[in-house]
C-alpha cells in the first residue's frame, strides 16, 4: 500500500500504523479502523493512552483510502473476486476484503497483495466460516490475490438475464472452488438472484437490507447487527 501514497503525510501516517501492528501497540484489526474510519482520539485500551491523529493525518488517510479503493475497483472491474457479482453504485454493496484476515495475519494488514473487493455476503460468510480457522488450517477457499490464478480454474459461472428474469449458477472446478462454493452460500445467491428477478417487493427489502448490513459491517461494534442480518436474509430466501 505504501507505493500508493503520493505525499509525504500519507507516507507517515501509513508507516505509524504499521510500526503499531509490529510492536504490538495495536492489532491488525485496530489498526486497520484506524485508517478506514480515521478520528480525533481512539481508544482500544482504557489502560493505554488514546491513539491520537491531527486533522492532516486524517486527511491524509482518507486520500490514501480512496486511492486504495480506486486501485482495487480498477483491478476487479467493480466486482467481487468471490462471487464475481457487480459492486458499488450499480450493484451490491462491498468492503475492502482481507483474503489472509487482519485478525490472525496481521502483518499482511496493508499490503495490497492482500486486498481485494468482497461483497457484504461473502464478506460475512467468509469471516464466520473462514477466516476464523485460516490460521491453522490455510485458506481453505479461492485465493484471488495468488499469482496467475484464475477464476475459471476453479468455478465456472452461468449468468444469464432477460427482461424477466434473472439467473446465476455456480459450478466449482476444484476443491477451493468446492469450498468457496459451500462455506459462502453460494446456493443462497442463486436462489436469492432468480427470488429477486420476479418478485420487486423482495428485491426492494433485499437492497434495504443490503445498505443496513454494509454500514454494520464497517464498524466493529455492530458486529452482532450484521450477524443478525445475514441470518435474516439466509431465513427469508429459505423460505421464498
Amino acid at each position: 500500500m505504501m507505493s500508493l501514497a503520493k505525499i509525504g503525510a500519507e507516507t507517515d501516517a501509513l508507516q505509524r500504523l504499521v510500526k503499531y501492528i509490529e510492536d504490538t501497540t495495536l492489532t491488525g484489526t485496530d489498526a486497520w479502523s484506524c485508517f478506514s474510519s480515521p478520528r480525533t482520539e481512539h481508544v482500544y485500551d482504557k489502560n493505554k493512552p488514546p491513539i491520537t491523529f491531527t486533522l492532516d493525518e486524517r486527511k491524509a488517510l482518507k486520500s490514501l483510502k480512496k486511492q486504495v479503493v480506486e486501485r482495487l475497483e480498477h483491478k476487479n472491474r467493480r466486482a467481487c473476486a468471490y462471487c464475481k457479482r457487480p459492486v458499488g453504485n450499480y450493484g451490491y454493496g462491498w468492503n475492502i476484503e482481507h483474503v489472509y484476515p487482519k485478525s490472525t495475519f496481521p502483518q499482511s494488514t496493508f499490503s495490497l497483495n492482500n486486498l481485494t473487493i468482497g461483497c457484504i455476503d461473502c464478506n460475512q460468510w467468509k469471516a464466520a466460516r473462514v477466516d476464523k480457522k485460516t490460521l491453522d488450517q490455510g485458506l481453505t477457499i479461492i485465493e484471488p490475490v495468488a499469482t496467475n490464478f484464475r477464476y475459471g480454474d476453479h468455478i465456472n459461472l452461468v449468468h444469464i438475464a432477460t427482461e424477466d428474469i434473472c439467473f446465476i449458477k455456480y459450478r466449482p472446478t476444484s476443491k477451493a472452488g468446492t469450498q468457496t462454493y459451500t462455506k459462502l452460500q453460494f446456493a443462497e445467491i442463486e436462489r436469492s438472484t432468480i427470488i429477486d428477478s420476479v418478485n420487486d417487493d423482495l428485491a426492494a427489502l433485499h437492497r434495504r437490507m443490503n445498505d443496513v448490513l454494509a454500514r454494520a459491517q464497517n464498524r466493529d461494534s455492530q458486529t452482532e447487527l450484521a450477524t443478525l442480518l445475514s441470518r435474516l436474509k439466509s431465513n427469508i430466501y429459505r423460505l421464498g
